[in-house]
């Protein structure tokens, strides 16, 4: 059921707020169970890191897609 009032978006923002806040867990692949990331950083700081890379690659890429491409068939 979707109920997008006021007052349960304002929850859903309240909720997302508090686990920006919360310390950045891991899935540790032999027990199956999220331990704390030993940086100690919080969900934010660790959302803020993937989008740095994320942006990062993002501009790569566009570099590397201008620049002039060497066509090894027309060198015949």
């Amino acid at each position: 059921m979707d109920n997008a009032t006021p007052e349960n978006l304002k929850k859903l923002v309240k909720v997302g707020e508090a686990l920006l806040k919360k310390q950045a867990s891991k899935l540790n692949i032999a027990t199956g169970l999220h331990e704390p990331d030993e940086r100690h950083i919080t969900n934010e700081e660790a959302l803020r890191r993937v989008a740095a890379v994320l942006s990062k690659e993002k501009k790569e890429r566009a570099i590397r897609s201008a620049a002039p491409q060497a066509n090894p068939a027309s060198a015949s």
